[in-house]
């Protein structure tokens, strides 16, 4: 571990939390910004906007989002709803 952080790379320990190729400095700041997002969500309640690169799954994520909404009355059923994204 000691060797990584000398080289500013992220030590194989951390890196299970979230697959990133980005040099220690960096990734400390994204884990930041990421940490921050959540506990926005945590004190303010749901987003209007989601930052889904913060996201360590984020296909589990829009995964529940279309659940969500195939669950409201008159919805149409998961397997008819689609996602799409702004790039």
């Amino acid at each position: 571990m000691l060797q990584s952080l000398l080289k500013n790379l992220v030590p194989k320990a951390w890196s299970i939390s979230y697959y990133s190729v980005k040099s220690l400095a960096n990734w400390n700041n994204d884990l930041k910004e990421r940490y921050a997002f959540f506990e926005l969500w945590a004190q303010k309640g749901q987003p209007f906007v989601y930052q889904i690169s913060y996201f360590t799954y984020p296909t589990g994520f829009t995964t529940s989002l279309l659940q969500k909404f195939s669950r409201k009355a008159g919805s149409p059923s998961i397997d008819r709803l689609e996602l799409d994204f702004l790039t």
